[in-house]
C-alpha cells in the first residue's frame, strides 16, 4: 500500500547530463546536457502516463584519420511513457519518443563567408525512438533519474552522418506538487 493516497496530476522540471553517441564505430561519446518539463497523470497509485518536452543536445566526435570533428545535434524531444511505481520512492518507465531536429552543427564543415557550421538541410532528420528509465526520490520533491534512450531512422549507408543515436542520461527532477503530501 502506498499510504492510501496519490496525486493524479504533477509537473516535473528537470535538468540532465547526457552521455551519447551516434550508433557508429567511427564516433565517440561526449558529455552534453538536456532540460525540460514533464506532466504526469496517475491512473492509480502504482501506474501513470507521462509526457512533456525536452531540449536535448547530443554531442559526439568522429574518430577517423581524416576527420576528428565534433557534431552537435539539438532536438526538441517529446516522450510518451508509462510509469510503474513499485514503492513511494521508486518508479520505472518506458515509452516512445519523437525527436524533432532543431539544429545540426559540425566543427569543421560550414560556410566560411557567413561563419556558420550548420549541416545542409536534410543531412539529419526528425526521428522516433524509445526510452527506458528509472527514477528515485531522494528528498521531498527531488528525484534523481537514470535513462537510456535510442533513436533509429533509415540513413543512406554511403553517408557519414546517421540518424541513429543512443544516450545514457543522468537527471535531477523537481516536482511542483509534493508527491508525498496528501492533496486537500
Amino acid at each position: 500500500d502506498l499510504d492510501g493516497f496519490y496525486r493524479k496530476w504533477n509537473l516535473d522540471l528537470h535538468t540532465r547530463m547526457l552521455y551519447g553517441n551516434s550508433k557508429e564505430d567511427y564516433s565517440v561519446s561526449k558529455i552534453s546536457y538536456s532540460a525540460g518539463v514533464y506532466i504526469q497523470y496517475k491512473l492509480s497509485k502504482t501506474f501513470a502516463l507521462c509526457s512533456g518536452g525536452d531540449y536535448l543536445n547530443l554531442r559526439y566526435q568522429y574518430k577517423l584519420a581524416n576527420n576528428q570533428s565534433y557534431d552537435q545535434l539539438t532536438y526538441f524531444s517529446v516522450p510518451l511513457t508509462i510509469r510503474v511505481f513499485p514503492s513511494r520512492k521508486l518508479l520505472f518507465e518506458t515509452g516512445v519518443l519523437y525527436n524533432h531536429l532543431l539544429e545540426a552543427r559540425n566543427t569543421q564543415i560550414g560556410d566560411p563567408r557567413n561563419k556558420i557550421n550548420d549541416y545542409p538541410e536534410g543531412a539529419f532528420k526528425n526521428a522516433f525512438g524509445w526510452l527506458f528509465g528509472t527514477q528515485y526520490n531522494v528528498w521531498k520533491r527531488f528525484d534523481v533519474s537514470l535513462q537510456y534512450r535510442f533513436s533509429k531512422r533509415a540513413s543512406d549507408p554511403n553517408v557519414l552522418q546517421k540518424n541513429n543515436f543512443e544516450a545514457f542520461i543522468l537527471g535531477i527532477h523537481f516536482f511542483i506538487l509534493n508527491p508525498k503530501k496528501k492533496p486537500k
